[in-house]
């Protein structure tokens, strides 16, 4: 038995889709707390670079192991979430790109 296989044994699946937006939230406020080390104006954080890199990776790993006792890093939806993700990317491209105005 896997480690997968214990945690979806054990755990409800609400209880792992709560646990995902927890590790999310962190995730979110790891990434703010790297742009204040980043900005260092106006609030000031005793977190070095460093930490808050470190401290960014962990909770990426938080929410990559959600993905994965939830099944949602299965290769069907991964290809999915992949395709998603491009036309994201693309329409955010779009939006930076210069808007051309008729000569």
């Amino acid at each position: 038995m896997t480690d997968i296989d214990i945690i979806r044994d054990n755990v409800h699946e609400l209880e792992r889709l709560a646990q995902l937006a927890e590790e999310a939230a962190e995730l979110a406020q790891a990434a703010l707390k790297l742009r204040r080390v980043y900005k260092s104006t106006g609030n000031p954080t005793p977190v070095t670079l460093q930490g808050a890199y470190q401290n960014l990776l962990e909770e990426l790993a938080d929410v990559k192991v959600c993905l994965a006792v939830l099944n949602l890093d299965a290769s069907g939806t991964q290809w999915r979430v992949d395709q998603l993700a491009e036309e994201k990317l693309q329409r955010w491209a779009e939006r930076l790109r210069p808007i051309e105005t008729e000569a």
